[in-house]
């Protein structure tokens, strides 16, 4: 998954009060997003009255605003959309850290651009995604069900007509509202940078036994293996031995952890450790 390159934007200093308390104020948010069909002009409407807010210096209704717009039931609904491996692997986005973090993040944004000249840009990615087999692809490919999905940018009045806009995120309508889901724009997954290949259990071997171990791993912030379990299915061993053996080898594995937003962050993810017989 790649992130985009954005360009830099001048802080304007001024300091606001956090997110996480503006979630404490008594907000009707199940309405606040609701208003808005679920078309680009619909999402742009939302998207304008919040750069409006901003330019008032009026912070608490952007932050009601990006609070309504997370998904209900995060995890219920990953698993819903996604195969098992895939959801377990945004779990961390669920999480109400990275909720406030990611708020936070979009809240400055509205606030950076609230003295720029540009427009607000919408793009359907369902009936116009990107060319080529990249992040947009691959996402339409792997929902388990119908889902809108929307591209929106910032356009400003000097950008190259083919230049890309700059990126406020992708948004996606559940349960009748739009949802912020920037976190896939800006999520930059874990890379494995050390792999130490299982021992093959003298016992298997002799037996001729092989075949792969699906493991599932935690990574964690300092690109360690913090656990590993193998996961039982179709096409993969349950032999005690070779699930002895890959989990042993993968807890030494070493990885360039996943970042968000620029910051390492813990994730999950899933491998195949093969065992075969040699000739």
């Amino acid at each position: 998954m790649r992130i985009c390159n954005l360009t830099p934007i001048v802080a304007l200093f001024v300091v606001f009060p956090s997110v996480a308390r503006f979630q404490e104020q008594s907000v009707p948010t199940s309405t606040l997003t609701s208003a808005y069909p679920n078309t680009t002009e619909g999402l742009k409407q939302l998207l304008q009255e919040m750069q409006a807010a901003a330019r008032e210096g009026n912070q608490e209704k952007v932050a009601a605003l990006l609070k309504a717009m997370e998904v209900p039931n995060c995890d219920g609904w990953l698993h819903e959309m996604y195969a098992p491996d895939k959801a377990d692997s945004w779990m961390s986005l669920c999480d109400p850290k990275t909720l406030t973090y990611k708020e936070k993040f979009l809240l400055d944004r509205f606030v950076s651009l609230a003295g720029e000249s540009g427009e607000i840009s919408v793009r359907k990615v369902n009936d116009n995604p990107e060319p080529g087999k990249g992040l947009e692809w691959g996402w339409l490919h792997a929902i388990r069900h119908p889902l809108d999905i929307y591209f929106a940018g910032w356009k400003t009045p000097s950008q190259p007509t083919a230049a890309r806009d700059q990126p406020l995120g992708y948004f996606v309508f559940v349960d009748g509202a739009f949802r912020w889901y920037s976190l896939v724009e800006y999520l930059v997954p874990a890379k494995l940078i050390k792999k130490v290949e299982p021992v093959y259990p003298t016992s298997a071997s002799s037996q001729r036994i092989a075949g792969k171990v699906r493991v599932r791993l935690v990574i964690a912030a300092d690109g360690s293996v913090q656990g590993a379990h193998a996961i039982s299915g179709e096409g993969y061993s349950d032999d005690p031995s070779l699930i002895r053996a890959a989990e042993e080898a993968v807890m030494k594995w070493r990885y360039q952890p996943a970042t968000l937003l620029g910051r390492a962050i813990q994730t999950n993810t899933t491998v195949d450790v093969a065992f075969a017989q040699q000739n």
